[in-house]
């Protein structure tokens, strides 16, 4: 007799970015992608471009409050979900 386990898998559904603000925050207080990378993610600015150009649609919450507190600016203000 074979018996079925049938397994349930709960994962923690994501939330997408819809879009997000950074380009004109950086634009408005005079900061460079660079400069902002340095800053909230020890300079990966490769990280930072695929968030600023909506090629990285999930962002870690630690990673949006550090871009978030480095532009001096909300989650909410930099991030649309």
């Amino acid at each position: 007799m074979i018996i079925k386990l049938k397994t349930t898998s709960k994962k923690k559904e994501k939330s997408k970015i819809k879009s997000n603000n950074i380009r004109a925050i950086l634009t408005d207080i005079e900061m460079s992608q660079q400069e902002l990378a340095d800053i909230a993610l020890n300079g990966n600015r490769h990280l930072l471009s695929r968030i600023v150009n909506g090629h990285r649609k999930c962002v870690s919450l630690p990673t949006a409050i550090k871009i978030a507190n480095a532009l001096g600016k909300p989650v909410e203000q930099v991030f649309s979900i």
